[in-house]
């Protein structure tokens, strides 16, 4: 059965770059992608991708993404019909025991503008982490990333900065999923929230679903934590 999977990506990253790669890993699924910045300019996507999944469906936020989606879950008075799996999850992206103080934010939002080569690249080297992309991984990233204008990266940011959502507000769902690392190095998990039900722990990093493959095929399978227990 293909069931059909749709990627949130992140800032700067629309994961529709890494096709090939993500359905040789995930094969005999139908994936479609989603773009954070689009939904950032209109929220009313999300809420639309979502329901076009049937029950088998899974919808994966990544990063910036899954900060999208919890606002979008928190916010609005609908309940998801897939599974859904948030990946390297943001709920407060500034937080006091966050690695992202708000005047690192600042300056990051300062320096694009004149230097939007190397913010990207610094950053790219943030996602990446010790677990380095294939070549051709990283230029297909570069390529789709150099198609965003200034104000979309912009306003990204600012998302990011000033979105804040508490899980606890979060529709209790046993289909929804958290996979995270005390070693991300863009968003460890809040000690609140991890270790607890429903979060799934990786060694280390941000792109879990390239590094960890086996984590997350079960998941698209329908095996959910508290559903399989």
């Amino acid at each position: 059965m293909h069931e059909p999977v749709i990627w949130l990506g992140g800032w700067a990253s629309n994961l529709g770059c890494w096709r090939n790669r993500l359905e040789e890993l995930y094969p005999d699924r139908e994936h479609a992608f989603l773009d954070a910045h689009s939904v950032v300019a209109e929220p009313g996507l999300l809420r639309l991708a979502i329901s076009s999944l049937p029950r088998g469906g899974t919808f994966i936020a990544w990063s910036l993404g899954s900060l999208l989606l919890h606002r979008g879950l928190a916010d609005l008075e609908w309940e998801a019909e897939c599974g859904l799996v948030s990946i390297s999850p943001i709920f407060d992206f500034c937080r006091e025991d966050g690695p992202w103080p708000p005047a690192a934010l600042i300056r990051m939002t300062r320096k694009l503008p004149k230097s939007r080569e190397t913010v990207l690249n610094e950053f790219l080297d943030l996602v990446q982490g010790r677990l380095q992309m294939q070549a051709g991984e990283v230029e297909a990233w570069k390529i789709q990333s150099r198609k965003y204008t200034l104000d979309a990266l912009l306003e990204g940011l600012e998302a990011l900065g000033g979105i804040v959502i508490k899980n606890s507000q979060l529709p209790k769902n046993p289909r929804h999923v958290f996979l995270c690392s005390v070693k991300d190095p863009l968003a460890p998990p809040n000690r609140e929230d991890f270790p607890g039900p429903g979060w799934i722990g990786y060694p280390e990093g941000h792109l879990p679903f390239l590094d960890y493959p086996n984590l997350l095929r079960p998941l698209l399978d329908g095996h959910f934590p508290e559903v399989s227990a």
